[in-house]
């Protein structure tokens, strides 16, 4: 491409900037190739001839309308049955000659001067090409500069040419639309008709209002073999085929041809930055979805241990009650039995044991060991049913993700990764689920609690309960009244010292049994806030691999939304100088 003046020279290099930049946001974002290749292609054809591409249906009367846009006989095939099955290239040589270029496509060279400057592109037929042609003929549509493309009069506009023509439209092409064939349309009034259906269906079905030739290449292609005259001049008149040369001719003159080959990235810019962003938008949509869930299990699991504090503490109510309970019964048989009246009674200090321990101490172990099993089978079903809960609403968001779809695939692992991980994280949740044995929860969280208590309260539990390490920790050595005995063996001290002895055994029984309480209720809600928060931890542990992968996704869209507008805001400015006043506008 002959560069014209520094202004497009320092166009171009940013442009190419530009490019560079596009293809290492597609690379880091983990792009499929062929739209990296596709940018780094751009950054190839910059250098290249102007690129005019030419699509249409096969028996539009593409090939005829080449040979004579050329004025040759037989440069591009023609026949009634589809005769392009390959991408033929054509460009300027000094001596016919063709090669292979490359799979499906054929480079031929002529020696035409309209190709010195224009390497023309002939594709297969939009209707009539195997997957592998098309994609072809798709391929080169990105990196054409100038699409003319040819439909037939007696079938304008049809099903198939739409959808190419709206994949032209998203690519950001500059767009001539041929009418070929015009002289089967023997009236004014047939040819008013397809010119009306042609401009209204491009206009309201793709949004688009491209210049419309009405062309017979036939007639042309007649005029331009004939002898120069009255004759080749009405051919020529009749085939509208002058008007269209001309168009083309001054559309691309040197600084038109400068002006399209430069709009023609951006063009492609524009198109990759829309797919990437509606992908992004959604992604980021999807991740603040995933943001929610993730802080719904937070506050599912900040409630659940705020209802289990509130609820133990009903429950540990129970257990203290049973020890204060065991202290009025205390209080009461020191007051009745410790007596002078009883003196005799008091000496067997067997007999008083056993009383003491049957009518005191009573059912307290039993009562206690019931409610702390209570409590222990407590906390193993909410831990279980908090899990479950987890699982629900994990599966509920996986099954969710089948029913979402992101815009724009660009075809990384976003979806996979994204669905493996809430997978994993679904299948982690419900394994602990399916492994969670009652049994051996509620035994790990008794031996738990009795070794807290033990350990506090430096006794040996062993196979007792917790209710039977409470009662000896209560009853050891908390109030001898066996010790009376020694002082009533002191003939005439009986009356003055047995009710200072059962004053200072009730005292002692009450402060031993309210340390018993208050050490009980310390060590068994210290010891279930432990328990509380390690279940809680293993639940955040469960999601938190999918949190982070959240986390980190979010911040990456983030980054690329940025780098994407960035992007967009160069792409607007150099179209904007790429048309600024001075620059031929076609």
């Amino acid at each position: 491409m002959q560069i014209l003046d520094e202004r497009w020279r320092r166009i171009t290099d940013r442009e190419r900037a530009l490019l560079e930049r596009l293809s290492g946001f597609l690379e880091d974002f983990g792009s499929p190739s062929d739209d990296v290749s596709l940018v780094r292609q751009k950054l190839v054809d910059i250098e290249e001839l102007f690129l005019l591409v030419i699509v249409g249906e096969f028996n539009s009367g593409k090939s005829a309308f080449i040979n004579a846009l050329l004025g040759e006989d037989e440069l591009s095939r023609e026949g009634v049955t589809p005769t392009t099955d390959r991408i033929t290239v054509l460009r300027y040589g000094e001596q016919p000659a063709e090669r292979e270029r490359r799979e499906g496509v054929l480079e031929r060279e002529y020696p035409n001067n309209f190709l010195r400057e224009v390497a023309i592109v002939d594709t297969p037929g939009t209707n009539a090409i195997i997957r592998h042609h098309e994609e072809l003929s798709r391929g080169f549509v990105p990196r054409s500069d100038l699409v003319l493309f040819v439909t037939s009069s007696d079938r304008p506009f049809t099903e198939s040419e739409r959808e190419y023509l709206e994949l032209i439209r998203d690519w950001g092409k500059k767009i001539v639309l041929v009418v070929n064939k015009v002289d089967l349309l023997r009236e004014d009034e047939d040819r008013d008709k397809v010119r009306l259906f042609v401009e209204e269906g491009v206009n309201s079905m793709l949004g688009l209002k491209p210049p419309i030739f009405f062309v017979s290449a036939y007639l042309a292609r007649k005029a331009k073999l004939a002898d120069p005259g009255v004759e080749a001049d009405a051919l020529m008149g009749a085939s509208g085929f002058k008007e269209l040369e001309q168009y083309v001719r001054n559309l691309l003159d040197e600084e038109g041809r400068v002006r399209l080959k430069l709009e023609s990235p951006l063009g492609v810019v524009e198109e990759l930055v829309r797919r990437y962003g509606l992908a992004v938008d959604e992604r980021v949509g999807l991740l603040e979805d995933d943001f929610k869930m993730a802080e719904n299990v937070e506050s599912q699991l900040e409630l659940y241990k705020e209802d289990m504090k509130r609820d133990f503490e009903a429950r540990m109510s129970e257990i203290e009650n049973i020890i204060l309970t065991m202290n009025e019964r205390g209080d009461e048989w020191f007051e009745e039995n410790i007596r002078l009246a009883n003196v005799r009674e008091l000496v067997q200090r067997n007999k008083v044991q056993d009383r003491f321990q049957r009518e005191v101490v009573a059912d307290t172990e039993k009562l206690i060991d019931e409610r702390v099993e209570e409590l222990i089978d407590w906390m193993v079903d909410r831990n279980l049913k908090q899990w479950r809960a987890i699982v629900e609403y994990v599966n509920r968001r996986r099954q969710a993700q089948y029913d979402e779809h992101v815009i724009g695939e660009v075809g990384d692992n976003f979806e996979y990764n994204r669905s493996q991980l809430l997978q994993s994280v679904g299948k982690n949740a419900t394994d602990v689920v399916q492994r969670y044995d009652r049994e051996y929860e509620s035994q790990q969280l008794a031996l738990s609690l009795q070794g807290a208590v033990a350990q506090t309260a430096a006794v040996e539990v062993g196979a007792l309960g917790l209710g039977a390490a409470a009662v000896a920790i209560a009853t050891t050595a908390a109030a001898d009244i066996t010790g009376i005995t020694a002082a009533l063996v002191i003939a005439g001290f009986g009356l003055f010292i047995l009710p200072n002895r059962r004053r200072k055994a009730r005292a002692e029984f009450r402060e031993k049994t309210e340390a018993l309480r208050e050490r009980l209720g310390e060590v068994v809600r210290r010891q279930f806030e432990t328990e509380l928060d390690r279940s809680v931890e293993r639940m955040r542990e469960a999601v938190a691999p999918y949190t982070r992968f959240v986390r980190t996704e979010h911040a990456r869209m983030t980054e690329a939304r940025s780098n994407l507008a960035e992007i967009t805001g160069e792409t607007e400015a150099l179209r904007a100088e790429i048309g600024a006043p001075g620059v031929k506008s076609p």
